[in-house]
């Protein structure tokens, strides 16, 4: 008896096998095919490879325009352009070189202003102005009544500067030393140059604008594309103001 019930055991096992199978298989792929469901990305979802639209927009606009003066060839006259922007640059290289400097030189002077007869005039221009090692000389001996106007203009001039009588119709400076308010005040004036640089060149841009807009006999098109490289021009010239001022602070701040 006892071995019959094992045959029939495992009969039976054989059989619920055979049923079972199928069922555990068909559970087995729907399990799979959820779990791929559940961590696969949506297929709506865009590449990682791909530029929104905004960020391609900007980039576009971030990219440097270059001057073409061939465009403006037989319309404008370039030359004249650049070399009026360029007076204004060597100005303040001047400026920059000479006068808004820690090593003074007589150019210092040159920021100080005086109206003589209802003219400005500068005080090299109504004396003698030398140099020595450390003080400036100014001599009135030509125009002796001058003196104490010429005085007056240097103590007025915001260089923190002493005029002192010397001799006969002398006056000495003394030579600043370099401290933080004498640095401060050179830092203001250089500033104020390149401000000026700036209005300079954008009046050169704006007087070449105006001669584009005389042309006659060409398009509206062609006239605003002249106009574009006109201000492209005036933009490297902006920029070496910006750098000259910059190169400048540095040196003022030590």
């Amino acid at each position: 008896q006892i071995v019959e019930r094992k045959l029939i055991m495992s009969s039976l096992t054989r059989r619920l096998c055979l049923v079972a199978r199928p069922i555990l298989a068909s559970r087995s792929l729907v399990c799979s095919s959820t779990s791929r469901a559940w961590w696969s990305p949506p297929q709506h979802a865009a590449p990682l490879t791909d530029v929104p639209a905004r960020m391609k927009s900007k980039s576009k606009k971030s990219q440097v325009q270059k001057v073409d003066e061939s465009l403006l060839e037989g319309h404008v006259n370039v030359e004249v352009l650049k070399k009026s922007m360029q007076v204004t640059i060597d100005a303040l290289e001047w400026q920059y070189n000479k006068s808004i400097t820690l090593r003074p030189t007589v150019a210092l002077f040159d920021h100080v202003k005086l109206v003589i007869d209802g003219k400005q005039k500068r005080i090299k221009d109504i004396s003698q102005l030398t140099q020595q090692k450390d003080a400036f000389i100014i001599n009135c001996q030509q125009q002796p009544h001058l003196v104490q106007t010429i005085q007056e203009a240097i103590c007025e001039s915001g260089l923190e500067l002493q005029a002192l009588p010397s001799a006969k119709n002398t006056l000495r400076v003394p030579i600043p030393k370099v401290t933080g308010d004498l640095r401060q005040r050179l830092a203001k004036l250089a500033k104020e140059a390149a401000e000026k640089a700036r209005v300079g060149i954008r009046r050169v841009r704006t007087n070449g604008i105006s001669e584009c807009r005389k042309l006659t006999a060409i398009s509206s098109d062609e006239i605003r594309g002249f106009e574009k490289q006109v201000d492209l021009i005036s933009r490297l010239y902006l920029d070496r103001v910006e750098s000259l001022l910059s190169a400048k602070s540095k040196e003022l701040a030590g």
